[in-house]
């Protein structure tokens, strides 16, 4: 269900309507309002009566001292439906993606998924286009710091367009003979070459893997599509 836009305005008409009713079973006068406010009684009854606005300041002077709050003014149905609104942040979709058992770097066995069917929520717009997303935690790589840290979550996507049309912009999980890595890569011809963020100005010193004979899907595994911090201690300071 829609819910109607509140404004002061709305609010004002309420706290009248609310004094209006008080007075009619009984329970305030006009006269200990006045008293009780330090607001005149003719100007309280010509507020009551509509020939005055009810100004905010009057209004929170009566609020304060009958002890009331705006949330007082509205019924029960209304704060349920005000406090269980949608509001934009929540509205953003979320989609599971199983997570990795094991950690994603060199000198590590290959990932597998877990037993366990263990998943990881992210939004969906990121997997929308995605091929079979998975979600990784990453090895320590010292090569790749501080873009990538110990235990930071990735989200790969495994489609073989991403994994064989090289972006240089992008970021890769690239199998070499000491295991699987992340890694920016430039292609020239058949050779594939492999670029930390430690070298990256630095071509003479990015490994290279030959294509020649080999499908680029059997070395390049996925491709990174979004990156998940991991909060350490020593990330929050003083």
């Amino acid at each position: 269900m829609e819910i109607a836009p509140l404004s002061f305005a709305t609010l004002q008409v309420r706290l009248v309507e609310h004094l209006r009713k008080r007075i009619r079973n009984g329970e305030i006068s006009e006269r200990s309002l006045a008293r009780l406010t330090g607001i005149s009684q003719p100007h309280i009854h010509n507020t009551l009566k509509g020939v005055r606005a009810l100004s905010l300041e009057l209004a929170d002077v009566i609020l304060t001292h009958l002890r009331l709050t705006p949330l007082d003014l509205l019924s029960r149905e209304e704060l349920t439906q005000y406090l269980s609104r949608t509001s934009p942040h929540r509205q953003v979709r979320l989609q599971p993606v199983p997570v990795l058992s094991g950690l994603l770097g060199l000198h590590q066995p290959i990932p597998r998924k877990g037993p366990h069917r263990e998943v990881h929520t992210v939004p969906y717009h990121l997997t929308e286009a995605a091929t079979e997303p998975l979600v990784a935690s990453l090895a320590g790589d010292p090569e790749m710091e501080p873009l990538f840290a110990d235990r930071d979550l990735v989200l790969l996507d495994q489609s073989e367009t991403a994994r064989t049309l090289v972006q240089p912009e992008g970021y890769y999980v690239v199998r070499t003979g000491d295991g699987p890595c992340v890694r920016a890569l430039r292609r020239q011809e058949d050779t594939l070459f492999l670029i930390s963020e430690r070298h990256r100005e630095n071509e003479a010193a990015w490994p290279r893997l030959t294509l020649a004979g080999v499908d680029m899907l059997d070395i390049v595994m996925a491709r990174v599509i979004w990156l998940n911090r991991r909060r350490r201690w020593e990330d929050h300071v003083a």
